[in-house]
């Protein structure tokens, strides 16, 4: 009797150390990561000052490409990551600077300009761009391979990812 009060004790023991494990979620979370986003201005200086190329998002409040880009492309952890780490980050909103919007001729939006990091033009993209291709793009800008080639030349060379 005494036995079968041990086992029956041990046996629900197990159960709950059992439910207790399977409730818990063992997923291995990604330490929370954001895009440094900045006015204009503050991302030329902080590219300048740090020695990073610099992107600048032109969009506004309203347009549908923006809102997709900050969901899909900029909520992506290895963009994010890529951008904190290696990339001064400016948003201009256009209707707020027109100016700026006219000096880079921006006639669609969302459109992206990378700068090196004295403000010089290395390319421009307009339209959505999504996870992988911005990764695509964002390793050809840090790496500095468009000194050696372009980026369709480059993207030919590169490794096949699985």
């Amino acid at each position: 009797m005494r036995n079968r009060k041990i086992l029956l004790g041990l046996g629900l023991l197990m159960a709950l150390v059992l439910a207790g494990c399977a409730s818990q979620n063992h997923e291995i979370k990604e330490p929370e990561v954001k895009v440094p986003w900045q006015d204009y201005f503050p991302a030329m200086a902080t590219g300048k000052g740090e020695s990073k190329p610099i992107l600048l998002h032109f969009g506004t409040t309203w347009n549908e490409g923006s809102d997709r880009m900050k969901r899909e492309t900029y909520g992506n952890y290895d963009v994010k990551l890529s951008l904190h780490q290696n990339f001064a980050t400016g948003w201009v909103d256009v209707e707020k600077s027109p100016a700026l919007k006219k000096k880079y001729s921006v006639n669609g939006l969302p459109t992206l300009y990378f700068l090196d990091s004295q403000g010089n033009k290395l390319t421009s993209v307009d339209g959505f761009v999504g996870p992988e291709r911005m990764l695509l793009i964002l390793e050809f800008i840090q790496t500095q391979a468009y000194e050696e080639m372009s980026y369709e030349m480059w993207k030919g060379r590169r490794p096949r990812q699985r």
